[in-house]
């Protein structure tokens, strides 16, 4: 329904500008009371929205600063508990040095003579007692030394025409299928063959052997006709044994003999095959086929060949004459079988050796001794026994043992020996070391004792304690009197029988005290180490202990760092005592200023360790707070950018709101006087 109240034109124009005021004044309002020119996205849609992503995402970032915070300070906890660690070390180091600063050890004097005998047990000796006499301070020296139990003369892996290998790395040659005229090379010397030479073995080895010494190659092959386990074989064989075999070319032959072998495509393999009944797994990969096959064929007498690019896979009989591999499981027209051809071919063998591992002074060294050929005269064996030791002694010097040399006895027979007398084991092992050097291979030298210098006894003795047995404790002269002083931390047990035939007189000289409870100290602050390292931790993260850290860096869980306590190869890895090779002591580790020195060591190694490890959190620490202050800039860029999509302009806007309300005022003026004119035409009217 229409109005029931007709309006003038004017009056109705009016109070539409009014309307439109108003409207006009109620944004306005809200602009400058919520500070926002966009309030909805009916106020504007695309800035709306912009702006609300941003500040989601603003908010996004904010969240990840608190968690940013807090890995700083539990990077800040432990590099607490390192530098705490490096002080207590430290200490440690200053207790250490001090031990060795310290030199009150404990003495005792003693009458003796030419006849007394003294024994010494405890401190650095321990339960072993050690007997002390003049008649005992000169010795011979021992060299150590292991020869060969043969009864005859050593010439190594002796070959001959029946044996397996040869002195030399040998070729086999099976002559089936050479016919008359036909060639073969042998060293790249060329042999025809004829209806005579090819009669036997015999003359066709005498044949190549002729070929060869008119060549060249004149002096480094023998050609024989093999025996026994080689009946049926031409041997040709290196005459130098560090020269690999001849090569021999048969393929001129009239027959050539062919392997038997089966090939097939790995894409045609189902789950799995069979070869000579054992059923070999396809695996989930053609490598794990193949290695399966290999492992198999290794067993059983096949070699196997795989074209990784085709797929193509040979499994081929390792014996001449030996039928193919038979393979079932796969479709029978998909595996290509060779046939088995009798004929011509070669084989190869490596010269015989002997081997066998030498231990000298904390060293090994495996050895390896080539033969002697058969009928060898006494020239050649003598020329093969300079080339044995020189190549033994290049052995053994590539591997630190430079003292201990071979020889060769006047009866031939094969020696290690030390270079000199010392209290030091010779031993072998390995293959063929209780074949040559019997069920007993070691021997321990005896280290050679001089004259002694001194004259008078007292002197004599002082030269032969220190001589034997400095370090562990220290003799000296004592107005007359033979002085013991004891180098340890632990009591040391002395027996003086003054005449050598009467029952020894006891007495103790007790151990250096300040070292022993030094050790304990040194062992009190190593166990601090652990418990400082434990402690180290902050919000139930601690690094020392192994914990990893993980800070997120971007809203989407994108970006990321990782942080843990790492060893120099970059193992993870707590932080501790053990793993920072620091271990307690017993008084008796602080005896000798030599093992006070490799536990400084120690500790030196542990100091540089933690140092790096604090320097790997300190560049940690950096990239945290450089990304911090990153993402507090970029918040402060995203909620900028969101506000000049949505704020106000207070000032402009205010000024519209003053220019709206002078419009109101002016409109209402105008809807009066509009008014008026009706009040005028109802006057009328009356």
């Amino acid at each position: 329904m229409g109005s029931d109240v007709s309006l003038s034109k004017a009056v109705r124009a009016n109070l539409l500008s009014l309307q439109n005021t108003a409207s006009m004044m109620d944004k306005t309002q809200s602009r400058l009371a919520t500070g926002n020119k966009v309030n909805s996205a009916l106020d504007n849609p695309s800035n709306f929205f912009t702006a609300s992503a941003l500040n989601s995402r603003a908010a996004d970032m904010s969240n990840l600063l608190d968690s940013m915070a807090s890995g700083i300070k539990v990077i800040e906890a432990a590099n607490n508990g390192i530098t705490a660690l490096t002080k207590n070390l430290e200490s440690m180091q200053s207790t250490l040095r001090q031990a060795r600063q310290d030199k009150t050890f404990q003495t005792k004097s003693f009458e003796v003579n030419d006849l007394s005998e003294i024994s010494i047990s405890g401190g650095q000796f321990g339960d072993a007692a050690v007997n002390i006499s003049l008649a005992d301070a000169t010795v011979p020296g021992v060299k150590a030394e292991l020869t060969t139990t043969a009864a005859t003369a050593y010439l190594g892996p002796v070959s001959a025409p029946d044996s397996a290998a040869g002195a030399g790395a040998r070729t086999m040659l099976d002559k089936t299928g050479i016919a008359d005229t036909n060639t073969i090379t042998v060293a790249g010397v060329t042999v025809t063959a004829t209806t005579a030479n090819l009669a036997d073995d015999t003359t066709f080895a005498a044949a190549i052997q002729a070929a060869l010494d008119g060549s060249a190659e004149a002096g480094k092959y023998t050609a024989t006709a093999g025996t026994g386990s080689n009946a049926g074989k031409i041997i040709i064989e290196s005459v130098d044994p560090a020269v690999e075999a001849a090569e021999v070319d048969v393929s001129a032959a009239g027959t050539v003999a062919v392997k038997g072998a089966a090939e097939f495509n790995y894409s045609d393999v189902p789950t799995s095959i069979t070869v000579g009944g054992r059923t070999i797994s396809t695996g989930a990969t053609a490598a794990e086929f193949v290695a399966a096959l290999k492992a198999d064929g290794l067993a059983n007498g096949y070699d196997v060949t795989y074209d990784a690019d085709s797929g193509d896979i040979k499994l081929e009989n390792l014996d001449f004459g030996g039928t193919a591999p038979v393979v079932a499981g796969i479709d029978p027209a998909d595996v290509a079988t060779t046939t088995v051809v009798a004929g011509a071919y070669t084989t190869e063998v490596a010269a015989a050796k002997h081997e066998f591992t030498v231990s000298y002074d904390g060293k090994t060294a495996d050895i390896t001794i080539g033969g002697v050929k058969a009928g060898a005269n006494a020239l050649d064996i003598k020329n093969w026994q300079d080339a044995t030791l020189a190549s033994v002694a290049t052995q053994l010097e590539a591997k630190g043992i430079n003292n201990v040399v071979g020889t060769f006895d006047e009866d031939g027979k094969f020696s290690l020996v030390a270079k000199t007398a010392e209290a030091k084991t010779l031993a072998v092992s390995g293959r063929d070391s209780v074949a040559l050097f019997g069920t007993n291979g070691v021997n321990t030298g005896v280290a050679e004792k001089s004259e002694l210098n001194a004259t008078k006894t007292v002197d004599k003795f002082v030269e032969l304690i220190n001589r034997d047995h400095g370090g562990k404790v220290r003799a000296s002269n004592d107005n007359g009197k033979l002085r013991i002083e004891n180098l340890s931390t632990q009591e040391l047990d002395i027996g003086v029988d003054l005449n050598g035939n009467d029952a020894p007189v006891a007495s103790k000289i007790d151990g250096n005290s300040v070292r022993s409870n030094l050790s304990k100290q040194f062992n009190e602050l190593r166990d601090q180490l652990d418990k400082l390292a434990d402690d180290s931790s902050f919000n139930g993260i601690n690094l020392l202990r192994g914990d990893k850290l993980k800070i997120t860096f971007n809203e989407s869980g994108t970006s990321s760092i990782d942080i843990q306590a790492k060893d120099k190869n970059g193992n993870v890895r707590g932080i501790n005592a053990s793993n920072l090779g620091v271990d307690s002591l017993v008084a008796e580790d602080l005896d000798t200023d030599e093992a006070i020195d490799a536990f400084l060591s120690k500790l030196s190694s542990a100091l540089t360790e933690l140092r790096s490890q604090a320097s790997a959190f300190g560049s940690n620490l950096s990239s945290v707070e450089n990304r911090q202050s990153f993402t507090k800039n970029m918040i402060n860029t995203l909620e900028t950018g969101a506000a000049n999509l949505t704020l106000a302009d207070t000032n402009e806007e205010a000024a519209n709101l003053l220019a709206l309300q002078t419009r109101q005022q002016l409109s209402s003026s105008a809807l009066s006087m509009a008014s008026q004119q009706d009040q005028a035409v109802l006057q009328l009217l009356r």
